[in-house]
């Protein structure tokens, strides 16, 4: 089973397939050890966004930094989410 920061890393190494996801530090921001525009962010962003089904909100995205930050924001979002329509 693929964990949700894996998921995350391979949309990411998607939308820049320079990026080594077996590289790639999840706990470190992403523009501090990565050279992506602000453009792949935020194709980043979205494909998170439509792939996990979670709206995400722009007053999060300055708090989204890293594929930790990401996979807890998709599942507090997922989990919340889920709740609301059960």
């Amino acid at each position: 089973m693929t964990s949700l920061p894996d998921e995350i890393l391979a949309l990411l190494h998607a939308i820049a397939p320079d990026v080594d996801p077996r590289t790639v530090d999840r706990a470190k921001p992403l523009p501090d050890q990565l050279d992506l525009d602000s453009m792949d962010y935020q194709n980043l962003l979205a494909a998170i966004a439509t792939r996990f089904h979670v709206e995400l909100a722009a007053a999060d995205i300055p708090g989204l930094r890293s594929i930790d930050d990401l996979a807890a924001y998709v599942t507090a979002r997922g989990s919340a989410a889920s709740a609301r329509s059960a």
